[in-house]
């Protein structure tokens, strides 16, 4: 499942990071932007570019989201945030996550940016998650051209929502990522003395 949803998501932003320049994609990105917070239903602008690529399993039968679409829909807006005012795409197929990410503006005053980083991994739900991601996203944006492997996001948010287990291990995954190289490359220039 999770492998078939990066492929999905990673399909979605290929579409987009290769017609960047054209208008008809600056406006899908804009709506994307425009859809943040909003449920899917509320969306139709942006429902083309869902529901071309997104498998019938993935699709509601209900009305109520899925977590397939909760996870594709909430990566691409971020994508869609941090892609506004770049002329080349933000998502790249490297499998780096969010933690990795930030913690490469990780500075010396690190101390705001830990908080507010404490503050996603301990989101209670998926909205506060994505919520405080959006903020995070738009500091990276502002301070870096950093990539981001959005395909792999939207596999985080799936396993986010799937049950708390799996958001345990989501959150300490990014947290690894977020932490663990800071420590290293302290460790690395103190060797180095």
């Amino acid at each position: 499942m999770s492998k078939d949803l990066y492929r999905v998501t990673a399909k979605i932003l290929y579409k987009l990071g290769e017609r960047l320049e054209l208008s008809e994609t600056k406006a899908v990105l804009s709506h994307l932007r425009n859809s943040i917070g909003r449920d899917i239903s509320e969306t139709v602008a942006i429902w083309p570019l869902m529901f071309e690529e997104v498998p019938p399993d993935y699709l509601s039968t209900s009305g109520t989201p899925t977590y397939q679409e909760n996870a594709i829909l909430s990566s691409l807006q971020l994508y869609a945030l941090h892609q506004q005012g770049k002329s080349k795409t933000v998502h790249e197929s490297s499998g780096d996550g969010i933690g990795k990410a930030l913690h490469d503006i990780r500075d010396t005053n690190h101390l705001a940016l830990d908080r507010r980083f404490n503050a996603l991994v301990t989101s209670s739900n998926f909205a506060e998650l994505t919520t405080h991601l959006r903020h995070l996203i738009s500091i990276l944006k502002q301070k870096s051209d950093i990539r981001i492997d959005y395909a792999k996001l939207a596999q985080d948010f799936y396993w986010y929502q799937v049950s708390p287990e799996s958001a345990n291990r989501m959150r300490m995954r990014w947290g690894q990522n977020y932490y663990f190289y800071h420590l290293k490359e302290e460790k690395g220039e103190e060797d180095e003395q």
